[in-house]
């Protein structure tokens, strides 16, 4: 897997705006104590390909112009974003996340969490003065639900009983309501009719499923030096993703057993666990349904035709759904 250094092609329709939700972003995260500045530095710096915001406005541009309001509630979702990234790392334990030390890495979990919460404050407090109450509502909820995928997620570490369709689930509420979340706001923001908003609402639903199993799959599949973050950290924290949940229900009783083992081993041996997933074909599968859902997502900007931002949302997609060799 090659990382992108250069900006994507779909966000050359909104470069401007984009510039402009960073700009707004940096605002909200200055200081008011110069000791705090170096951490809040760091978070400035880590801003990453702004997937999220970029959904949202090019949501936006099917409708009409990007207006002022669109820019600031794109930075609210990148800070409500960087802030469950800021808590991830704390739960996951990880290292590096682009190519950067973690704050927990840094200054400890303690600290890591407190910038988390930091972050989700000053995201409400920039969206409280539009006064748009129906804005607030999917905000709030939007938050509660990720947190909400995340617990189950946790709740369900080890547990070698987990469906697929309980894991579509989580990753539903962990990733995908997001992304659904900030197509939709772009499009209602916008003024367009509530036919419209599902249908994006569709899109970025199909479009966050499929981002969550290629993430699952590069987890354990590619280099820290590849992804800018640490690897193998569901192996680590006993997460059952897609492969794994696929091989334990084709596996014989022998093979279910040695990688149930393997899985809770202090020092799970990936290398191992993944010839038993190829074995089955599990990370085969995982990939089609991931190529399926990335359909899915195509699919429902169909009814937009050859609009500029149509093509963008699709470039977006292919770009956020590349998957692993």
């Amino acid at each position: 897997m090659t990382v992108q250094n250069s900006s994507p092609a779909y966000s050359l329709l909104i470069t401007n705006e984009l510039a402009q939700t960073r700009d707004f972003l940096s605002k909200q995260l200055q200081s008011p104590d110069d000791r705090l500045s170096p951490f809040i530095d760091y978070i400035s710096g880590l801003q990453g390909k702004m997937l999220r915001a970029s959904v949202l406005l090019l949501s936006s541009r099917l409708f009409g112009g990007i207006t002022d309001i669109h820019i600031k509630i794109a930075a609210v979702v990148e800070m409500i974003h960087a802030a469950t990234l800021l808590h991830d790392d704390v739960i996951d334990d990880g290292c590096r996340r682009r190519h950067h030390a973690t704050a927990n890495n840094l200054w400890g979990a303690n600290f890591a969490v407190l910038l988390g919460d930091y972050l989700l404050s000053r995201a409400f407090l920039a969206a409280a003065p539009l006064q748009r109450n129906d804005i607030n509502q999917i905000l709030a909820e939007t938050a509660a639900t990720i947190c909400q995928g995340e617990m189950l997620q946790n709740t369900c570490s080890g547990d070698f009983a987990l469906t697929e369709g309980q894991y579509l689930d989580i990753i539903e509420k962990k990733t995908a309501v997001f992304f659904a979340n900030c197509a939709y706001l772009g499009a209602t923001i916008s003024g367009a009719d509530e036919n419209a908003c599902s249908g994006l609402y569709d899109f970025g639903l199909n479009l966050g499923l499929a981002f969550q199993i290629i993430d699952d799959l590069i987890d354990i599949a590619a280099t820290e030096t590849e992804t800018g973050k640490t690897g193998g950290r569901d192996f680590s924290n006993k997460i059952l993703t897609l492969p794994v949940i696929f091989a334990l229900g084709r596996l014989s009783p022998a093979g279910k057993k040695e990688l149930t083992a393997l899985f809770t081993a202090q020092t799970p041996p990936i290398d191992r666990i993944l010839s038993i997933l190829d074995s089955v074909k599990g990370i085969d599968f995982a990939k089609s349904q991931a190529v399926q859902y990335r359909q899915k997502a195509l699919q429902a900007l169909d009814r937009f035709g050859s609009h500029p931002s149509a093509g963008a949302l699709k470039e977006l997609i292919s770009c956020a759904t590349q998957l692993p060799i």
